[in-house]
């Protein structure tokens, strides 16, 4: 293991991460095929990032070069939502309707109440609402934003929602679904686009850097349901590495026809690390290592890297994780050699808050860099 000195910019875990797999998108082996986006803004938005250089951070570039394409990007993925949520929630009242079971029937009955809080009659009501699907795939235009924001207008009337000039609920949990349910309460004077650019901007370009991803990339699951035979007999080289206050140790390497799988087991050793993590204690926080975020042959190609489960072992004295990162595409046949990066990041932790059922990153202790080499066999 070697470590890097002198001064360095602290990231988040995750937005160092979405900038990893951007840089190793560019640098796959050229037999490799990159999915498109969905929609021809999306498409061109990815295209212009993957034509940028790898030390330029994309979200910055995002809010300072594409701030209203990512604006018009969220509102439409915003809107997405609401349209599959609408026939989702259908089938869950049949469901519900239907039900036998009393504790699966106050859990759907707790998720319509809050629907309900956050949309209004938007997604439960129970008339019919004919949708047009997959709206991103619309977006193109000047003359395709206007039918946004019409479209929006429309989905306000419907929420009956009272008219809020500054929604917050978007501040503290920034998801699609929650963003959602600001604009709906904005003003029908408001531009949606121009208030998500300037009032939202750095989340929307999260959000909307998050979705052309999701699109382009392989889903772990994905990865492991197709994976097929081992291709060569996995390796244990039970390497140990450290960042900051955390060790941890690559247990095994598996080895797939599209994708190879990393094991590692991981722990907190210092003290003030743990206080930091656990004080004040809330039990619904998560903390996690999102593990190695760079992952290198010997040739130089490069290997997307996502986190494919991780099990987290939280008490308030100590902290233990496993997690399996699964990289794409397959190892090249001719790799002699990996070598396995980290950049300095805040470890990742995260609270699941009370008006929705996702995730929100929190500040965490620091992780240092890394780098180790591991041999091949053959």
């Amino acid at each position: 293991m070697t470590s890097q000195s002198g001064p360095v910019v602290l990231v988040t875990a995750d937005d160092l991460q979405r900038r990893e797999q951007l840089a190793a998108l560019r640098r796959l082996r050229p037999t490799i095929a990159i999915a498109h986006p969905r929609g021809p803004l999306a498409r061109q938005l990815f295209m212009d990032l993957l034509a940028c250089d790898d030390a330029l951070d994309p979200l910055p570039w995002l809010l300072s070069a594409r701030a209203q394409t990512v604006a018009l990007l969220a509102l439409a993925l915003a809107l997405d939502f609401a349209t599959s949520c609408a026939a989702s929630r259908s089938n869950a009242r049949r469901a519900l309707a239907a039900a036998s079971d009393a504790a699966w029937s106050a859990a759907m009955r707790e998720a319509d109440a809050r629907s309900r809080a956050l949309f209004g009659r938007l997604l439960t009501a129970s008339d019919a609402w004919i949708a047009p699907d997959r709206l991103v795939d619309r977006i193109a235009d000047a003359q395709d934003a206007d039918a946004v924001r019409q479209l929006l207008s429309q989905m306000r009337a419907r929420s009956a929602l009272p008219v809020e000039t500054a929604p917050q609920r978007s501040l503290v949990e920034p998801t699609i679904a929650v963003l959602l349910a600001d604009l709906l309460r904005l003003p029908d004077a408001v531009d949606p686009v121009a208030w998500l650019a300037t009032a939202r901007g750095e989340a929307v370009a999260r959000l909307s850097l998050d979705a052309m991803l999701r699109q382009v990339l392989p889903t772990p699951q994905h990865l492991v349901a197709e994976r097929g035979a081992a291709i060569r007999p996995p390796i244990r080289p039970r390497l140990r590495v450290r960042a900051g206050p955390l060790i941890a140790r690559l247990e095994r390497m598996e080895f797939y026809a599209n994708c190879f799988r990393l094991h590692f087991r991981a722990r907190i050793i210092s003290a003030d690390a743990a206080k930091m993590m656990f004080q004040p204690f809330t039990p619904d926080a998560l903390t996690r290592w999102n593990g190695i975020t760079r992952v290198v042959d010997d040739a130089g190609y490069r290997y997307v890297v996502q986190i494919e489960d991780y099990e987290v072992m939280n008490q308030c004295w100590w902290w233990r994780q496993e997690l399996t990162l699964a990289c794409w595409p397959a190892l090249d046949a001719a790799a002699r050699s990996l070598t396995l990066h980290q950049q300095p990041a805040a470890l990742a932790r995260y609270r699941i808050p009370r008006i929705g059922d996702q995730m929100v990153p929190l500040a965490m202790p620091e992780l240092g860099a890394l780098q180790v080499r591991i041999p091949l066999p053959h």
